[in-house]
């Protein structure tokens, strides 16, 4: 399509409707610089990208055109600026280094190693702690409180507890 053809086609569409640019301002709420652009080919005030497809789309709807038509119109009337930037990649998002995602797995197992290390001490010391512990049998606070080991680890008072006082007695009877 020879340049100018786009441009032409779509203010005639619009004049033939009888639409002013304010018309189609309010009803597509696209600026009315970006309309002039379009009609004048004037692309390079134009945001770009998939802006300037929307507002040929928003714009044919609004006159009642065929959108897809419109806008193989406009993509070849951009055909030359097209052509170039279709085969260099477009403002892609760097994709973080796989470096990072292995060293975050290495932190995050020795996390887990330490933890678990941890855990190991904190437990042999705690056994080492229990078994030092004097047997339930006789506690400190038995041996404080004036008590006596019972039967089977059963501590009675010491006026309960059977005493020997080294003489026998016979009952005859």
């Amino acid at each position: 399509m020879a340049k100018g053809n786009f441009g032409e086609r779509l203010k005639r569409e619009r004049e033939l409707r009888e639409v002013t640019p304010n018309e189609v301002v309010v009803a597509t709420r696209i600026s009315l610089r970006f309309l002039e652009a379009l009609e004048n080919e004037d692309w390079d005030k134009l945001p770009g990208g998939v802006f300037n497809r929307g507002f040929v789309r928003a714009i044919a709807r609004y006159l009642g055109l065929d959108e897809e038509n419109l806008l193989a119109e406009y993509d070849l009337a951009r055909g030359d600026l097209t052509g170039e930037s279709a085969s260099a990649p477009q403002n892609r998002i760097p994709q973080p280094s796989k470096w990072l995602a292995i060293g975050l797995v290495l932190a995050a197992l020795a996390i887990i190693a330490a933890l678990l290390a941890v855990g190991v001490y904190g437990w042999r010391r705690y056994s080492t702690y229990r078994r030092g512990q004097p047997s339930s049998a006789i506690t400190t606070r038995e041996v404080t409180a004036g008590l006596r080991p019972g039967v089977a680890g059963i501590a009675l008072p010491s006026h309960a507890a059977p005493r020997f006082s080294g003489r026998l007695r016979y009952n005859s009877g």
